[in-house]
């Protein structure tokens, strides 16, 4: 039952925050509105690290990009730490849509606050702060 119940909050929230990217841009593909989340939660990433994540060529990460980068929801900025490499960042257009989820996020919460006690959600942020923790260093295994 856990299982179920955490896949389908899971969904939900992915389900909100790409519906809300499409609804609110039809210049976007839901292919593109992943991508750029992605991007934004590798925070900074080369085009390279992109690509890898994505499991695509850096021709074909490349081209995504540029598509990205023409309807302004990307920039590249040169890397600090490599001058010959570009690091990618979301703009402000891309955030606009990710303060909506952000609101969905927030609404949700403030829910969760109202229906249960402080000490009840005080262990689910425990919670939830452990199950983050573990996915990290599962990472790292």
């Amino acid at each position: 039952m856990l299982t179920k119940e955490f896949q389908a909050v899971y969904n939900l929230f992915k389900m909100n925050f790409y519906a809300s990217m499409c609804a609110n841009s039809t210049e976007l593909t839901m292919q593109e509105a992943f991508s750029l989340d992605i991007i934004y939660m590798l925070g900074h990433p080369t085009i390279l690290e992109y690509a890898k994540y994505m499991g695509i060529s850096q021709p074909n990460a490349t081209y995504k990009i540029n598509q990205l980068i023409e309807k302004g929801y990307l920039i590249k900025e040169v890397s600090k730490e490599d001058k010959r490499s570009y690091r990618l960042q979301v703009t402000k257009k891309f955030l606009v849509f990710y303060r909506d989820n952000d609101r969905f996020i927030k609404k949700v919460l403030g829910d969760i606050e109202n229906i249960f006690s402080s000490e009840e959600v005080e262990l689910l942020e425990k919670m939830l702060h452990t199950v983050k923790i573990h996915m990290t260093q599962g990472d790292k295994e």
